[in-house]
């Protein structure tokens, strides 16, 4: 509970630094759903765990995610969004010794400011826009996936761990006004991070440690449709 109080502190204090924002604003309520692609990382363990590398992969299937975003727009060329979405990502780990496969439950934040070429008017009906953010994701997996990582006779992989970690996002879309109350969005964004290792080490001095020598930047590309209502 401490790990998830800790990471829900910085949406949380976005929320109060934005919310007088959105007051002065046009603002809006959205319900999306997407889908996520994330791209497989490939990594090798070596020496002092193994004296002949062991290549690997962690592949990833399409994952479904929901979410809601309380947006505002000013009369001009900006806007902003306060992102929640959960969601679940099929995962396998494969190496020349065998694969483990385990789906982790994702809760993500996000706050992102868009920027509209053409100025947002009350008149206007569609508003390409490209946006960019910054949040966090907290993977979190079942008691099932940990206890069977930890079977020699299963996976052997050792003690598996949530992990949250900081996101950076990039993107852009489109947004459609039907009337002044509905409207609906179609956005596309990388959602990037450091590469999650799940609690096991990156390396170890140590031959008998179990690691996970996965590095650099892992990319998940989502696609999503939103339902837009606006406030009057």
């Amino acid at each position: 509970m401490k790990k998830i109080a800790r990471f829900a502190l910085p949406p949380a204090i976005l929320l109060l630094l934005v919310v007088p924002t959105f007051a002065k604003t046009k603002s809006r309520f959205e319900v999306y759903g997407a889908v996520s692609f994330p791209q497989s990382k490939a990594f090798e363990i070596t020496v002092p765990q193994s004296t002949v590398p062991i290549k690997g992969t962690q592949k990833f299937s399409l994952g479904g995610r929901g979410g809601v975003r309380l947006g505002a727009d000013g009369i001009g060329h900006w806007g902003q969004d306060l992102c929640y979405s959960y969601g679940t990502n099929p995962t396998k780990i494969v190496t020349d010794l065998g694969s483990f496969g385990f789906t982790s439950r994702t809760h993500q934040f996000s706050y992102n400011a868009l920027w509209y070429p053409r100025k947002v008017t009350d008149k206007g009906k569609v508003f390409p826009y490209l946006t960019a953010g910054v949040g966090g994701a907290f993977y979190q997996l079942s008691q099932t996936t940990i206890n069977e990582a930890l079977d020699p006779n299963r996976a052997g992989l050792g003690q598996l761990r949530n992990e949250n970690v900081f996101t950076f996002n990039a993107g852009g879309g489109l947004r459609f006004r039907v009337n002044s109350v509905y409207g609906f969005r179609i956005d596309v964004r990388d959602n990037m991070s450091r590469a999650v290792r799940y609690g096991l080490p990156r390396s170890s001095s140590d031959p008998k440690a179990i690691v996970f020598p996965i590095s650099g930047i892992f990319h998940q590309i989502e696609v999503s449709l939103a339902f837009i209502y606006y406030f009057k």
